[in-house]
């Protein structure tokens, strides 16, 4: 499932693409929204912005478009000369007099007020989404003290977009790394420091990601990855899908637990 960095780096390239730009033609295939095809007939798109791992696509006629990827949807945009080849189910399509963005096989979709968005079943429960620039370093860390974490392992509180809006699992075991944090520790048993840079990770990986199409590790790892001509899989990140292999900062063996029914690969020494 595409994390928040994914689906931020999807509404960047969408709003190119849709906004300022007359839309010649907007069909809505999915059954659920297919009568709403109507009420944005006209309409101009004004913005494009992701909330956690949801989509919107904001017109200017005060609705918005709520979409969620979860493990199957993918949002393409081309030429309108381009054929997709895809055995994907076609459920939203825009056409520009450039461009085509479609939205494929997602589940759940819906049109919405854009003033009900805070009121959607899925984003009024979201904690604070990490990469909102008004969420900072204190506001997470506050958070990671609250009654909602502070008496839970860091492992669970990393998956539950409860606490957090937009982690999942590779940004848990990469933030949990960064952080030199053991999967089982709890807020309420870090010290100040240790909780300062945990809050600090979890900002920073995200914000990595995002900036990095979801690479997490350091300028130079990449860099001697690329010179070295590794597979990218091999140096993309710290310690997820590195299981079995040596940690790049102590070159101990990386480890792969379950936790939550999901995979968390860790440096036991780096973790400890």
């Amino acid at each position: 499932m595409p994390e928040g960095p994914e689906i931020k780096r999807v509404a960047d390239r969408l709003s190119k693409a849709l906004v300022g730009n007359s839309i010649d033609i907007i069909r809505f295939l999915y059954p659920s929204i297919s009568k709403a095809e109507q009420t944005v007939h006209g309409s101009k798109v004004s913005s494009v912005n992701s909330i956690g791992k949801a989509l919107l696509i904001n017109f200017d006629n005060g609705h918005s478009l709520y979409s969620h990827n979860q493990l199957y949807g993918k949002w393409s945009i081309n030429l309108k000369s381009t054929d997709p080849k895809t055995n994907r189910s076609l459920r939203v399509e825009f056409v520009t007099d450039k461009r085509v963005v479609r939205l494929w096989s997602a589940t759940e979709i819906m049109l919405i007020p854009t003033c009900d968005i805070q009121e959607n079943s899925y984003i009024k429960n979201l904690g604070p989404d990490i990469l909102n620039e008004s969420v900072n370093f204190t506001e997470i860390e506050k958070r990671l003290s609250s009654s909602i974490c502070k008496n839970r392992m860091a492992a669970h509180i990393l998956l539950d977009q409860k606490s957090f809006a937009g982690i999942g699992n590779y940004l848990r075991s990469e933030i949990l790394f960064e952080a030199n944090l053991n999967p089982y520790k709890k807020p309420k048993e870090l010290d100040c420091d240790s909780l300062s840079i945990f809050a600090r990770s979890i900002k920073n990986i995200s914000l990595r990601a995002y900036r990095n199409n979801g690479v997490t590790v350091s300028e130079d790892i990449r860099t001697n990855g690329k010179l070295n001509k590794l597979p990218r899989r091999q140096w993309r990140h710290y310690v997820f899908c590195r299981n079995n292999m040596p940690c790049f900062i102590c070159g101990s063996i990386v480890l792969r637990i379950r936790l939550s029914g999901r995979r968390l690969d860790y440096c036991p020494s780096c973790q400890k």
